[in-house]
Parts: structure tokens; C-alpha cells; sequence
């Protein structure tokens, strides 16, 4: 009888247990071998979370760099009521996106969720509104012709720019520079992107929603550098997600 107690109990003939722990012990062992090598794996990506990150003031703006690149720098800006962008001399192209409040650009009227892609040079500035305006801001020195101003609204995505990329997820072409693209990327609740390798660095910048990058879960106002030769894992979203990602974006990569 006691026996059988024993063995229902998962407790040896001594009842103190010692026959479970020494079952669990190599599970144990393989939790932990997984979490070290998804914790390795994760850490060759640059990762910068919306509470981390020093903000400075530059030419009367407020700016959190994020990630610089051979050619490339993206950062965050904050501009008070009324205050202009400030220019950058040494990069020829400028990419943006307008996280919160609004702008104008000349006479074009931004407001928030809107992408432009643009040449970097002197010229009419960008303006914020009324309340203020944040915003992602890609500054880069292409080796294709830059685009004229091209504007894009990301909230929006019932029009002819919206591509189908695979089920559940659509892509809006901001910029084309041959092996290097410019996208804006919008995930269904539920849809998902395979894993995937990067022939040049990729980033990423989540505009809306969240979305699991293999084992890292990046929420709104989060960015991510993967490094060139790097791998993602499947990218899985169970909410939705908005982003913004440059890269080589080669098809085949995502089969």
C-alpha cells in the first residue's frame, strides 16, 4: 500500500521526493540551455526600447539616436510647437515617418502615420504643428539616385500602393535603390513572415502594434538593427503590427 502511495505521490521509498527532482533535473538543464542560446542568438541585434536611450539637444530639437550605419543614421526627434527639423550636412537623402502630433512641409500637411522620403538639401524645412511632432528619422547617403519628395500615409491602407507580400501581410514601396529598399509593413492579427537571413544590415522601426522578431517581442516606438549576415527568426504578430524596415527585402530570402 505504501508502495503504491509512493509512486502516485512521485515520491521515492524515502517520501522525500528525490526521485522527481532527479527527473526534472535534465529538463531543467535543456530550459536553460535554450534560454543561453536564444539569449546569444538575440544579442547580435541592436535592439532600443521606447524607455531607453538618451535624449540631447540638437540645433533646438530633441534627438535619441538609435543606429549608425557606414551609411546611414537613424534617430528620434521631438520638435516643440512651430520648431523645424534641422538640417543634417553629409547626407544626401532623408527618410521619416511621423509618430505623433503634426507638421507641414511647404504646403503639404502632415499628420501622424505619414512617411516621406526626400532629398536631403536646403530647401523648405519641415515644420512642426501646432502640437508638436515626433518623429523616426532616417538621414542616408544612397548610392542611387534619391527620389523626389514622395509622400505616403501608413494609416491608410486600402489603395493601389499596398502589395501583397505573403497572407496577412502587406508592404508599401517608400523607396527603391536597387539592392537596398525602403518599406512600410503591415501584419493582420495572426499572420506571420518566415525566418529569414539579411544580405545587408536591416532596421526596423515599429510604428503600431507589436510583433515577436524571433524570441524578441518589439512594441510600438521600439527599433531594431540586424546586422549584415545575420538571421531572423519567424516574425509573428498575434495583435497586428505597423512597421518600418529597410533592408534588401529579397524575396527569396522569405521562402
Amino acid at each position: 500500500m505504501n508502495a503504491e502511495r509512493d509512486t502516485t505521490g512521485g515520491r521515492n521509498a524515502h517520501g522525500d521526493g528525490r526521485g522527481r527532482g532527479a527527473a526534472a533535473a535534465p529538463l531543467r538543464r535543456r530550459l536553460l540551455a535554450r534560454i543561453q542560446a536564444s539569449h546569444e542568438h538575440e544579442s547580435q541585434f541592436v535592439t532600443v526600447r521606447r524607455g531607453a536611450g538618451d535624449w540631447s539637444e540638437q540645433a533646438g530639437a530633441l534627438r535619441k539616436p538609435l543606429a549608425q550605419t557606414d551609411l546611414a543614421e537613424s534617430s528620434l526627434i521631438e520638435l516643440s510647437p512651430g520648431a523645424t527639423l534641422p538640417h543634417a550636412p553629409g547626407f544626401t537623402q532623408i527618410e521619416l515617418v511621423l509618430l505623433h502630433g503634426d507638421a507641414r512641409l511647404a504646403e503639404r500637411e502632415l499628420r501622424c502615420g505619414d512617411a516621406l522620403c526626400m532629398p536631403q538639401r536646403d530647401g523648405p524645412a519641415l515644420r512642426a504643428g501646432p502640437h508638436g511632432a515626433r518623429l523616426y528619422v532616417r538621414l542616408s547617403r544612397p548610392a542611387a539616385p534619391t527620389v523626389q519628395v514622395e509622400h505616403f500615409s501608413a494609416l491608410e491602407d486600402d489603395d493601389a500602393s499596398w502589395l501583397d507580400f505573403c497572407p496577412g501581410v502587406r508592404i508599401k514601396p517608400l523607396w527603391d535603390g536597387g539592392e537596398r529598399r525602403s518599406v512600410l509593413v503591415r501584419m493582420q492579427p495572426g499572420a506571420s513572415v518566415n525566418a529569414h537571413g539579411h544580405a545587408l544590415e536591416e532596421e526596423c522601426m515599429m510604428l503600431g502594434g507589436e510583433a515577436f522578431i524571433g524570441d524578441t517581442l518589439l512594441r510600438s516606438m521600439e527599433y531594431q538593427l540586424a546586422p549584415q549576415g545575420s538571421r531572423h527568426g519567424a516574425i509573428t504578430t498575434d495583435v497586428g503590427a505597423l512597421f518600418y524596415v529597410h533592408g534588401s527585402l529579397d524575396p527569396a530570402a522569405y521562402l
